[in-house]
C-alpha cells in the first residue's frame, strides 16, 4: 500500500490510471477488482464503513 501511494503522489496521476497501467486484462486482479467494484459494491461498503465509525464516535462523545 505505501509503494502504491508513493507511486500516486510521485507521478501525478489518477489512481484509477495508475491502476489500469499495472493490473493484466482478464488477470487474477482484474477479476477480484470486477467484483469488488461491480455496482459500487466497494463505494457503498466503504461509505457504510465510515458511517459506522462517525455514529460510533458520536456515541462515545457522549
Amino acid at each position: 500500500v505505501y509503494g502504491a501511494a508513493s507511486l500516486a503522489a510521485e507521478s501525478g496521476e489518477e489512481p484509477g490510471v495508475l491502476r489500469r497501467q499495472v493490473t493484466s486484462p482478464n488477470g487474477t486482479t482484474a477479476a477480484a477488482l470486477a467484483v469488488l467494484m461491480g455496482e459500487d459494491r466497494l463505494t457503498n461498503l466503504l461509505t457504510q464503513a465510515v458511517e459506522a465509525a462517525r455514529l460510533r464516535s458520536v456515541e462515545l462523545g457522549r
